[in-house]
């Protein structure tokens, strides 16, 4: 007389094995590919060739005079960072404005001394976060100086030397007319420098 208690192959325990571990490498093959998708989409932003595109779009906006956050940002840029013609041209590396927030890349080529770059990276900001503030769609504003950087083996690179970030709610609470930029470390929602410009 056959026995009818047993089992199916598919109620083993080894194939219902067979079938969990096939189902955590199907998982792990979804989140490392969209990890991977996220990185290239990381490195296509950094690219060389993205950031030319970002600026000749930047460079169309302002030549058709529109008054956008990111432009507005970017003419704050030219006007005081560097000292040439070329330096004010090359001062905006990028201008981005997506979903209320506002981040500018500028470059200071010419620096005298770290005290009086502090200063007039400080009294930049300032002027900066003042053309935000009447921006009535910014929610929030960052901006990030770069400048070059000398290591004790006198080699060059440009790097991030501050890094300024205020919210819209910041924003409004700072009266720009008595404004002093010594005290912008102290208001913004998030403040950077790099060592090299505390040094004596």
């Amino acid at each position: 007389m056959a026995d009818d208690t047993q089992q199916h192959f598919y109620q083993s325990w080894w194939f219902i094995l067979i079938i969990l571990i096939l189902g955590i490498g199907i998982i792990e093959n979804i989140v490392s590919h969209s990890g991977n998708a996220e990185i290239d989409k990381m490195e296509v932003a950094a690219s060389p060739f993205y950031k030319q595109m970002e600026k000749e779009e930047l460079k169309e906006k302002m030549t058709q005079n529109q008054k956008e956050p990111e432009v507005i940002a970017a003419e704050i840029i030219m006007k005081n960072f560097g000292t040439t013609n070329l330096e004010k041209e090359r001062a905006v590396l990028s201008s981005r404005f997506e979903s209320g927030v506002v981040e500018t890349i500028a470059l200071e080529e010419s620096i005298k001394s770290a005290k009086s770059a502090k200063q007039s990276f400080l009294y930049n900001t300032v002027e900066f976060m003042k053309a935000m503030k009447s921006q009535e769609h910014v929610n929030q504003a960052t901006l990030i100086v770069q400048a070059p950087l000398t290591d004790r083996y006198g080699n060059v690179e440009i790097g991030d030397v501050m890094i300024v970030l205020m919210s819209r709610e910041t924003l409004n609470k700072i009266n720009f007319n008595n404004f002093n930029p010594a005290n912008l470390s102290a208001v913004a929602d998030s403040y950077w420098e790099h060592p090299a410009l505390s040094a004596k």
